[in-house]
């Protein structure tokens, strides 16, 4: 019996420097696995530490052994797969641009009614809207907003985390 293919969010906590993320990506593609959204800032007061956020798809034995792996990894401090845990959220942002008049912003507003959005740009025939949700209610958005005059898309990857007390440290 094959193992299911489905979407995986691993947190990374690593020193800042230099190659550091390089060495992350080149363990996935060495192993052809994909990263699907890759997310990175610094999350110490010092900017010594980063968190990388990488989604990818795969089977639950191939994420097991990424995160081994990653463990590997000199820089890395430590590994989490976070979609197996109790009290996990995830959140996006996109950026969506449509081309339209003002009655057709006034469409699209309607239609993203149910969805955390702004209007964070206005000119004369172009409206830039931000989407703020999980993956699935930026898809949503999306496909909403196509019927609308999408012209273009930029999303920021996954952001992720445990709730509650539970930490990645």
């Amino acid at each position: 019996m094959s193992e299911i293919m489905k979407k995986h969010v691993i947190a990374v906590l690593i020193d800042n420097e230099f190659g550091a993320l390089a060495r992350v990506v080149e363990l996935f593609s060495a192993r052809g696995y994909n990263i699907e959204t890759l997310c990175v800032a610094p999350i110490s007061s010092d900017k010594k530490i980063s968190r990388i956020t990488i989604t990818t798809f795969g089977t639950d034995k191939t994420v097991d052994l990424i995160c081994k792996l990653l463990q590997r990894i000199i820089p890395v401090h430590t590994s989490a797969e976070l979609t197996r845990s109790e009290g996990y959220i995830e959140r996006e942002l996109a950026l969506a641009q449509i081309i339209g008049d003002s009655e057709t912003v006034k469409k699209a507003s309607q239609a993203l009614n149910n969805f955390r959005f702004s209007i964070v740009d206005t000119e004369a025939d172009s409206t830039v809207f931000e989407i703020i949700g999980n993956s699935n209610e930026i898809e949503q958005a999306l496909k909403i907003l196509e019927s609308h005059g999408l012209a273009t898309v930029s999303r920021t990857g996954i952001a992720a985390g445990f709730k509650g007390k539970k930490r990645l440290y």
